[in-house]
């Protein structure tokens, strides 16, 4: 072989190692995709089905309480007392506000877990936890996505679920109102 000859086949060499390294970081970024948009679509039937169980609850803690007839406005939670009564723990919700899941004392969302709804069917204790919270807040007819600091007939749930395995923080939102 001469130089030439080899030059071309070191060429060769290089531009054949340049494709199978393309290709093969090609199939890995598909794969990445693959996966999590799999476990986005968990993680939206995760909030779905959350805000599914939250809208089963009553609109407030007022419509149960029977010494009121009827319901008026200031018979209402407070916009700053939308939350969990004390002791009341998911899923023993008993009204919406109560999926309004920030507590003042940690600064912070408290987060709920899910580890049934990606488990091995093999081995049951290799699951992916998917983690959820919520805010609930009232919003005026006039603007959907505005919060407001006074009580009205509507109340926004926005739900938030993540995992380890995708990217972003799923938001999911959803309007409720008394009647």
């Amino acid at each position: 072989m001469n130089t030439g000859q080899m030059m071309l086949t070191i060429g060769a060499m290089m531009l054949l190692t340049f494709l199978i390294l393309r290709v093969n970081s090609t199939q890995l970024l598909s794969q990445g995709t693959i996966v999590d948009s799999k476990l986005g679509i968990v993680a939206l039937t995760i909030a779905n089905t959350y805000v599914d169980y939250a809208k089963r609850q009553v609109y407030d803690k007022a419509v149960l309480d029977s010494t009121i007839s009827i319901v008026e406005k200031n018979d209402l939670t407070d916009p700053g007392s939308l939350g969990p009564e004390s002791g009341e723990v998911y899923p023993l919700f008993n009204d919406l506000d109560d999926f309004n899941l920030w507590d003042p004392d940690l600064g912070r969302n408290i987060v709920i877990t899910d580890t049934s709804s990606l488990s091995n069917s093999i081995n049951t204790n290799l699951y992916t936890p998917f983690y959820i919270t919520s805010k609930v807040y009232y919003v005026d007819i006039s603007n959907l996505n505005q919060k407001v600091n006074y009580k009205t007939w509507f109340k926004r749930l926005d739900v938030f679920v993540w995992t380890d395995g995708i990217q972003d923080t799923l938001k999911y939102s959803s309007i409720s109102t008394i009647w």
